[in-house]
């Protein structure tokens, strides 16, 4: 029922503001809001990239404006756009993330199609995938980059105490032990924000009851309280229990588990392939400078399915709002702004300052030659040898869904749920949005 609402409220708030935007569209001097979630040390250089491009665009589009709105993530995808989308006051430029999200704007008319733009710019071929930004064959957004999880670690630790990487999640839990008998910690985490530790959950997960179980909760095939997926959460909070993760990491931000690695406080993290920017930058590594290794999560004893697939993608990048079609200098902007955004050039640019995996199809001499680090082609050749790829659960499922597991894995972490409780909670949730016609 709430995304009908929120769709019914779109819809009439579309119709009441089409005609004032498109009228005054002619007299006003345009200033166009583009926001984005490049904010930190730890993204400046997505920031510099950015700024870059829009110097290029603001020369070819002369007449008009830009200003920038930099917002936190979790804020902007689950608080502040979509409440801007309910009353059509949404940027003409905006951090998008696929899957669920962009066929909920689609639905209430308020992204502007791309299919058009790319062809006419050259571009319809030139992307690796745009599945998680497509509803009815349509294109509403463009992923920035690709990215992928796994493990990322301390080499020189590994290599002082004769470890080796783990082949099986029981080779996994031996190493967390001993690391732990030296007074370190095993993983570092910080779950203030839940989709962090989600993105081992949704791992773990996927090891247990297949790569593909996620894709059967959106549509009632597959159960979030199903056996696999009680004994993985089991698991997970097993991890807990033992200590593996350091104690009052509820309370802690995003940024501090990786300062947890760097310190040499924790030996092992889970996160994702963008924070290998991190570890070869001297400012914020410190002495842990390109001394950090990868490795995916590995296999479970008795798992369904493929067990060497990777939580991998390409679920996040830019759209833009439907009004800009209705203004033809806005439109010149955003086409400008993918042109210059979206090339060999910028694509390389961000693989070898950031560590972006890229999204298009790059020219293959330009990416062999690519001055990216050590850490980077590890994270590649990993991604290579993977029989495959599943999306990060957030794009599948729907927002209430998201929701309560969110409040699920952090009640699980501070011991006061069960996990069949917790997941018998998220099913509940789960099959009243699917009643609902979420999706």
């Amino acid at each position: 029922m709430k995304k009908r609402l929120l769709v019914s409220s779109l819809s009439v708030a579309l119709a009441a503001t089409t005609v004032l935007s498109t009228a005054g569209a002619a007299t006003k001097t345009e200033t166009i809001v583009i926001r984005h979630t490049q904010l930190g040390e730890a993204k400046q250089q997505r920031f510099n990239i950015l700024k870059d491009v829009l110097a290029r665009v603001t020369k070819e589009v002369p007449g008009v404006k830009y200003k920038l709105d930099g917002v936190d993530s979790d804020v902007n995808r689950k608080e502040k756009l979509r409440s801007e989308m309910v009353v059509n006051k949404a940027p003409a430029i905006f951090d998008l993330f696929g899957g669920s999200d962009t066929q909920l704007y689609v639905e209430a008319n308020r992204l502007l199609d791309l299919t058009p733009i790319l062809k006419e710019l050259g571009l319809s071929n030139k992307f690796i995938s745009l599945d998680e930004f497509k509803v009815n064959g349509k294109i509403y957004g463009l992923p920035i980059g690709g990215y992928q999880e796994g493990y990322f670690y301390n080499k020189d630790y590994f290599k002082a105490h004769n470890l080796k990487v783990p082949t099986t999640l029981s080779d996994l839990e031996k190493l967390a032990d001993t690391i732990k008998k030296d007074g370190k910690t095993p993983f570092a985490q910080a779950s203030k924000a839940a989709w962090v530790p989600l993105m081992a959950a949704n791992t773990l997960w996927s090891r247990y009851a297949g790569p593909d179980i996620t894709n059967g909760f959106a549509t009632g095939k597959t159960k979030w309280n199903s056996a696999p997926m009680v004994a993985a959460f089991t698991k997970y909070q097993d991890w807990v229990k033992k200590g593996y993760f350091k104690q009052g990491e509820l309370g802690l931000d995003y940024a501090e588990q990786r300062n947890q690695l760097i310190r040499g406080e924790a030996i092992m993290m889970y996160d994702g392939s963008w924070a290998s920017s991190v570890f070869a930058d001297p400012k914020q590594a410190g002495s842990m400078t390109n001394k950090v290794g990868y490795f995916a999560m590995p296999s479970v004893a008795g798992g369904k399915g493929n067990q060497t697939y990777v939580n991998g993608g390409f679920s996040n990048g830019y759209g833009f709002s439907a009004k800009v079609k209705n203004n033809k200098q806005q439109l010149a902007f955003v086409k400008s702004f993918i042109k210059n955004m979206y090339n060999d050039e910028m694509q390389i640019r961000g693989l070898e300052a950031d560590g972006v995996l890229p999204s298009m199809k790059v020219n293959s001499s330009k990416l062999a030659n690519a001055k990216a680090s050590a850490l980077v082609k590890e994270i590649i050749a990993v991604g290579n040898k993977a029989s495959g790829a599943f999306p990060a659960f957030d794009s599948l499922v729907q927002a209430d869904v998201n929701t309560a597991i969110s409040e699920g894995i952090q009640k699980l972490i501070g011991g006061k749920i069960t996990p069949k409780a917790m997941l018998d909670g998220v099913q509940k949730v789960q099959n009243t949005v699917n009643s609902d016609d979420d999706f």
